[in-house]
Formats: C-alpha cells, sequence, structure tokens
C-alpha cells in the first residue's frame, strides 16, 4: 500500500502484568468532517423525502392496528409488550395535530428510518474511513424493498433497526475511545442496548456479543472494579425500565384494548418472555419448529434476492482482509464484534424460529426478521468495499480512490434503487383496509357484537371503532382474546360492559367443558337475545361445540351472521335481507403488487371467496332438508347466486380488476359448487320431461366441472382421497355423450 495511503501508529497496552508494543495500519479518512456532515445530512434528507411521499395514509394491515388501539390508551400490544414503541406510539397521536391516528405512528416510522440510513452510513464511513461508501451501503439498504416497506408504516421494525445500527455504531465508539473515556462509553452503550430490548427482543442477539466485549474490556484489559461494572449494567437495566410501562398502565390507565394481566411479577415476565409462544425466538404459537440449516439458507436466499449477492462478496472479502493481512487494531477488533453480533443472531434465531418451509403471510412474517442480520450484512459489505476500493487502487489504477468518480457511482447506486423499488413501496394510495372497514361496520346493527379471529379482521375492526370512531357502538371481540384467563378479569367488565362473559373460552364440546369455562354455543346462548352477533374471518375449525345444530351462519359480505335456527322459517328470505359482496364497490388491490406475503393479498382472495358464500349456504340447506317442498327454490337461488358470483369475476377480469391468475385459483371451488347445483337441477327437469331446460343444465354441468377437474389437477389441490374421488368420478361422467339417464342425488 502506498505510503502516503497509510500512517504507522505506536501504542502500549497493558496485559497480564505486561506491555506489549503492537504497530497498526490504519486507513486515513477519505473525506472531512464537514463532507462527512453533509453527507449524513443529505441521507437524511433524501430519506425522510422519499419514505414520507410513499408512506401509508390510513391503517396498513398485519400487526400496526393493534399497535395503534393499544398506543391510544397506553395499552400493552402482544409479548413481549414493546413498550417503547408504544409509548412513542402513544405521543404521536397526541401530540401529532393532523392525520389519522395510523398516519401520525407512520411519520414516526419514517423518522426513524431515515435516522437508521444515517445510522448504517456513519458506521460504514468510520470504520471504513470512506463516507462515500457509506452512502452506498445507505442508499443500498435504506430503499431496498424490504426496509423501505417498513419505514413508512406505524410497526416496532423501523426503531428495531435504527437501534441495531446504532449498537454497532456504538460498538465503534467504545473501540475508538481514549482509557478516560471508557466508562462512560461503556454507559451509553448499556443505556443503548437496554432502551433497544424495550422494543424488540431480537435486538439481545447483537447485545450478547458487545456486552462481553465491554465486560473483557473494562474488566480485564483496563482492569477496572466490579463496582463499575455494576454501574454500566445499571444503565441498561434504566433502559429496560421502560417495561415498567406495562404494570403503570394496568394499575393507572384503562385501555379498551390491552394484552394481559400484569398485576403480579409472574404475568409480567411471562409476557416479557413471550412464553406464550413456547420461547422468546418463537415467530407463532404452535409446537412446529424449523432447523438451523434450513433457516440460514432461507436467510441467504431472501437476502440475495432483496440486495443481490454482492454484499455477500465484499463482506467475504473483509474477512478475507482481517484474517490474512495486518490491519489496524480498532479496525480488526471492530469487524470481530460485528463478525460476532452476526453470529449470535444466526446461532441462535435460525436454531429456535419455529416456521418450517414459509409460504404466503407465514413468508412475510419470516421476512421481516431478516432485517437485523441484514443490518449486518450490509454494515460488513460496506466496510468490505471501502478496503476492495483501496485493493484496486493499488493492482488496477489509482483513479478507483477518487473521491468523486466514487460519489458518482454512489448516486447512481442510489438512484437505481429507489427506481427499482419505488412503484413495489409506493402505498400512498393504500386505503385498502379502510375499504375493508367500510364494507362491513357501516352496515351491522347498533350495539352489534364481531366476534373475529385473526389479524386482518380483529386489527382493522378495532382500529376503526377505537381509534377512528367509526361505528364505535359495534364491540369487536377477539376469540384468541377470549380464551385468555385473564380476559373475563381484564376487558370484559370495562371494554365489553353488558355483555354476557360467562368464564374463559374454550372450543371444546359441552362435555369437556369445566367450571368457569364456555364454548361457542355457551356465548351465543348468553348473548344472542341481546346482541346482533357477527364473526368474521369465519368459526374456529377446532370448535367443538354443536353450534351449527342450534344457530345459522348467513353470510354477511365478508363476514356471517348468527340466526337462531329456531327463528328462521325460509333461509332464502333471510339471506336475501343481509348484504352480499360486490366487487365494484371497493378498489382491488392488485396482487401483481401484493404478493400471497402481504395482507393485500389476503383481503383479496377474502372478497372472492365471500362472493359464493350465499350459494354454498343455499347448498348446505338443501342438503339438510333434500325432501322438503323448497327444495328447487333453494336449488335455484344457490345456483342464483353463484352464478352470479361468476359474473362479477369474469367482468372484473374483463375491465382488468381482476388478474387471470386470481380467477385461476378461485375458479375451482365455485365450478363445483355450480357443476353440483346445475346437475341437480338437471334431475328433477328430466323427471319433468322438460328436454329444453334439461339440455341447458347438462351444458352447465358440463362447463364447471370441467374447469374443476381441469384446475384441480393444475393447482393440485387435491389433498384428500374423497377428492380424488370425486375428479376421476367427474371425468368419467364428462366422457358420457349425455347425462339424460343420469340420477344426481343429495
Amino acid at each position: 500500500m502506498a505510503a502516503k495511503d497509510k500512517k504507522m501508529k505506536k501504542t502500549a497496552r497493558e496485559r497480564n502484568g505486561r506491555a506489549e508494543t503492537e504497530v497498526m495500519l490504519e486507513d486515513e479518512p477519505t473525506t472531512t468532517e464537514l463532507e462527512t456532515k453533509l453527507g449524513a445530512v443529505g441521507i437524511f434528507i433524501l430519506s425522510c423525502v422519499i419514505y414520507f411521499i410513499t408512506m401509508f395514509p390510513g391503517l396498513p394491515m398485519g400487526d400496526s392496528g393493534e399497535f395503534m388501539v393499544t398506543a391510544i390508551d397506553f395499552g400493552v400490544a402482544h409479548p413481549p409488550g414493546y413498550p417503547l414503541f408504544t409509548s412513542m406510539a402513544h405521543l404521536a397521536i397526541k401530540l401529532i395535530p393532523f392525520g389519522t391516528p395510523a398516519w401520525r405512528v407512520s411519520l414516526l416510522s419514517v423518522l426513524f428510518g431515515a435516522l437508521f440510513n444515517v445510522t448504517v452510513y456513519y458506521v460504514v464511513s468510520l470504520v471504513g474511513k470512506n463516507s462515500v461508501v457509506g452512502l452506498m451501503a445507505a442508499g443500498w439498504i435504506g430503499f431496498s424493498r424490504l426496509f423501505w416497506m417498513w419505514s413508512i408504516q406505524g410497526e416496532i421494525f423501523s426503531l428495531n433497526n435504527f437501534f441495531c445500527a446504532f449498537i454497532m455504531l456504538r460498538a465503534y465508539y467504545f473501540e475508538s475511545c481514549s482509557k478516560e473515556n471508557i466508562l462512560f462509553e461503556a454507559k451509553i452503550s448499556a443505556l443503548t442496548c437496554g432502551l433497544s430490548l424495550s422494543n424488540q427482543h431480537t435486538s439481545v442477539l447483537f447485545i450478547v456479543p458487545f456486552a462481553l466485549r465491554v465486560a473483557y474490556k473494562v474488566l480485564i484489559v483496563e482492569g477496572k472494579s466490579p463496582r463499575d461494572a455494576c454501574n454500566i449494567a445499571m444503565y441498561g437495566i434504566g433502559g429496560m425500565a421502560w417495561y415498567l410501562q406495562m404494570p403503570i398502565s394496568h394499575f393507572f390507565f384503562t385501555p379498551r384494548v390491552t394484552w394481559g394481566d400484569f398485576g403480579s411479577i409472574s404475568t409480567f415476565l411471562k409476557h416479557m418472555l413471550r412464553l406464550d409462544y413456547g420461547s422468546s425466538f418463537k415467530l407463532v404459537a404452535g409446537d412446529t419448529q424449523g432447523t438451523f440449516i434450513s433457516n440460514f439458507i432461507a436467510f441467504v436466499k431472501d437476502s440475495s434476492a432483496e440486495l443481490t449477492v454482492l454484499p455477500w462478496a465484499f463482506a467475504l472479502f473483509l474477512i478475507y482482509t482481517v484474517t490474512t493481512k495486518v490491519p489496524g487494531h480498532l479496525f480488526r477488533t471492530t469487524v470481530k464484534v460485528f463478525l460476532a453480533m452476526m453470529g449470535c443472531y444466526f446461532a441462535v434465531f435460525c436454531s429456535l424460529a419455529n416456521i418450517e418451509n414459509p409460504a404466503g403471510l407465514s413468508r412475510g412474517v419470516l421476512e421481516r426478521f431478516w432485517m437485523q442480520p441484514s443490518i449486518g450484512l450490509l454494515i460488513l459489505a460496506g466496510i468490505g468495499l471501502s478496503k476492495f476500493i483501496i485493493f484496486l487502487s493499488e493492482k488496477v489504477h489509482p483513479i478507483l480512490k477518487n473521491k468523486y468518480l466514487q460519489l458518482a457511482l454512489a448516486i447512481l447506486i442510489i438512484s437505481v434503487q429507489i427506481k427499482t423499488n419505488y412503484e413495489e413501496n409506493d402505498e400512498s394510495d393504500n386505503w385498502y383496509a379502510h375499504h375493508y372497514a367500510q364494507s362491513i361496520l357501516p352496515e351491522l346493527p347498533e350495539n352489534s357484537i364481531l366476534l373475529t379471529g385473526g389479524d386482518l379482521p380483529t386489527n382493522v375492526f378495532r382500529y376503526h371503532t377505537i381509534c377512528e370512531q367509526m361505528r364505535p357502538d359495534v364491540r369487536v371481540m377477539d376469540m384468541q382474546f377470549m380464551a385468555a384467563d385473564w380476559f373475563r378479569d381484564v376487558l370484559a367488565p370495562t371494554t365489553f360492559a353488558g355483555i354476557n362473559v360467562p368464564g374463559v373460552y374454550r372450543p371444546f364440546k359441552a362435555a369437556d367443558l369445566v367450571k368457569g369455562q364456555y364454548n361457542l354455543k355457551g356465548f351465543l346462548d348468553a348473548n344472542i337475545d341481546s346482541f346482533d352477533i357477527f364473526v368474521c374471518n369465519s368459526v374456529r375449525r377446532d370448535e367443538g361445540s354443536d353450534y351449527e345444530v342450534h344457530y345459522m351462519l348467513i353470510p354477511y359480505r365478508t363476514c356471517k351472521r348468527f340466526v337462531k335456527r329456531s327463528d328462521v322459517v325460509n333461509p332464502v328470505e333471510v339471506v336475501e335481507k343481509t348484504p352480499s359482496t360486490v366487487l365494484d364497490e371497493w378498489p382491488m388491490p392488485d396482487i401483481r403488487k401484493y404478493e400471497d406475503r402481504t395482507w393485500e393479498h389476503t383481503l383479496k382472495v377474502a372478497y372472492l371467496n365471500s362472493l359464493s358464500e350465499k350459494g354454498s349456504l343455499m347448498w348446505q340447506e338443501a342438503v339438510a332438508h333434500k325432501n322438503s317442498n323448497n327444495l328447487r327454490y333453494l336449488l335455484g337461488k344457490g345456483a342464483l347466486e353463484i352464478g352470479q358470483a361468476v359474473t362479477q369475476i369474469e367482468t372484473g377480469i374483463a375491465e382488468g380488476r381482476l388478474e387471470e391468475g386470481v380467477w385461476d385459483h378461485v375458479r375451482i371451488g365455485v365450478a363445483m359448487n355450480m357443476g353440483h347445483f346445475c346437475m341437480m337441477l338437471h334431475t328433477m327437469v328430466a323427471a319433468e320431461g322438460n328436454e329444453t331446460r334439461r339440455l341447458q343444465l347438462e351444458e352447465c354441468g358440463r362447463k364447471y366441472w370441467t374447469i374443476f377437474v381441469h384446475w384441480s389437477k393444475i393447482t393440485r389441490l387435491k389433498k384428500e382421497h374423497n377428492e380424488d374421488a370425486l375428479v376421476e368420478q367427474l371425468e368419467t361422467y364428462l366422457a358420457l355423450k349425455s347425462f339424460k339417464e343420469l340420477q344426481f342425488n343429495l
């Protein structure tokens, strides 16, 4: 390396009672301090502008709705509680005087997303001694799809990204500080780590290696006392004191939505440690378990698809530099601490995360937890790139070290990232959650109860009834909450006052219930005479009560209404009085933009599936009353409802509001139902000798059964033996020249 680009430094340090002298090489900064500060200001302003003009104007779907409804009343979110974010979101809602509550909290994420980019810039600039490469790294990661997406919505991940990068920055400051300032730097670092843990628990996997390094340097290298170490630890505990928000919320506030009872230390620790999920790093409740290898391979694939393989190449070059060259002590130690953070994350998270081979929404859940190691990867890659430029300038041409040439490359990289990901991350007109709420809430009778399951209906409807006062008289009861031991004592007397909550909800048969438990039938029996009760996202699949014997579920757009069977004389009349899903009323999310890992995709499929719900109910009633005089009427109305669903979907495709692929996914169930309706009516008119009508219905049956058989094979949805048998049977029918002699019975 050219002499003018290096300087020699001699240091002496005490270790094991003797002085050691080490010759170390440190690169000179390629930009001035003023230029570095101007770069920080530039990336901050650019990030704020881009994020602001693309952020959600209303509620994003997913967990955002939960964070809003807990924040507005200073409640507690799902484990581990996220008290720092909840408190900051509470202040944002109270202090920002305009915009929806969701917009105000999203603005908070924009700010921390921009600060994250600045922090990445500083880490790469200081460790790599090249602020222009710092700009490249900040723009590369900050305007990637994943990091951009979580910087424009009211969620915890923007703040967590900032803290993780800031912990890495604190690691550099700690390593580079003088002996006189080491305790001060250690205390500030501990406070930072404590605050980070108050926001997101996964940051502990960056904190542990850093904490061990601080303890070693303070106690062993510098010979400080255990009392000094305890003082440092107290700063970390002080940062984590934000968790006191949870008992404060319990004892001094009455939030309309909160998750848990924090009146005892055991319940507090259970929530904080995420024991409801089985362990701190399980992503979903349950016994499924991923493997280290499968999870690590998933990260390599996802990060390579998200950020390209170049960060891996530059990070590997950095490791090669550290292990084979003679870098400066500060540089070498800092990089080793960063590598330890990455190694700790992979060793723990990849071993414990319990989503195996994720697809759909599960893939979206997992990828957000890849952001933390991606931060480490990009920072290491940025530092590696700065070293690679020096390497190339020596081997190829010194002009590669020209900072103006590098600046042009940085501007190009940032511009390409923004252009590539702008359209996908432009959520400035994303009002889909609002439209979803409007599709249900305004139509509900006064003081209705809305039972929900899953994040989509629960968080969307709770947010709009509580935060935006859209039908505040409607009570949204999350069936997951109802199954919690604390629900009856914490929320039932306040948020759900007047509703009979006869204990703790369990989806068991009546014979399996113990004292203090109730199932769905028990809840309906206790409340159906006082309230109109609806359910969204269907009843739990494991519900064991016999509620269906006593209650009908009448489709009500994307939800359903409970009605006593004893009150129903003609189910068709009940169905005709309830609103139907009409695709023309709401804009449909474009699935070419919103893939199956997004909530927008889930919402669109819910809309499409609800189109045939009334027809399916008519089929069920026809089966239940196959000897009734109303059989033909039920079948006719069912066929009409299914036909209207088909018409809406085909019209949507023709007008470009629905994609062909979505129709292919939904048409299987619709086609099977339509074929059954046509052939049942075919049997009836054949017995009456109406040949013209019989031929029409035979053509109808052939058309839709052909569609069902064709698309069942293509999409491989045949998961059970009876479906295989059905496809084979229908293929036999379709091979016949005429259905005239066939008799189809319910």
